[in-house]
């Protein structure tokens, strides 16, 4: 599969190409996980395979890692359920989709539980 590099977010598999953030290849170890990580997601529009290989951590060194994201502050885009880009325009992320949507009904669960309960 095609490699990109590009300057915004970490990493995303677009089905026919894989984008990284050109600044990853300064960090070797977290380039070489990245990309096997978006390697193992499949080219359909949503499995629960893709979902819970986005939930389970990552071998990754997690300092490296933020000290990535303090470095290069685009690379946050990462963390969009979606977002606008000129080339490819609307953009969207499923399975970010469903991690919030998830975290916002837990979130608003216990505070009616807590509330009326």
């Amino acid at each position: 599969m095609e490699v990109k590099y590009v300057n915004w977010g970490l990493a995303n598999n677009f089905g026919t190409h894989i984008e990284l953030n050109k600044n990853l290849k300064d960090y070797p170890h977290l380039h070489e996980n990245i990309l096997k990580h978006e390697l193992n997601h499949s080219d359909k529009f949503f499995t629960l395979d893709d979902l819970k290989q986005d939930i389970t951590p990552i071998m990754l060194n997690q300092l490296e890692l933020i000290k990535f994201f303090f470095k290069y502050p685009r690379s946050l885009i990462q963390f969009l359920p979606f977002y606008w880009t000129i080339k490819k325009g609307f953009v969207y992320d499923i399975n970010l989709i469903f991690i919030y949507l998830f975290i916002g009904v837990l979130i608003f669960g216990s505070i009616f539980l807590g509330l009326y309960f």
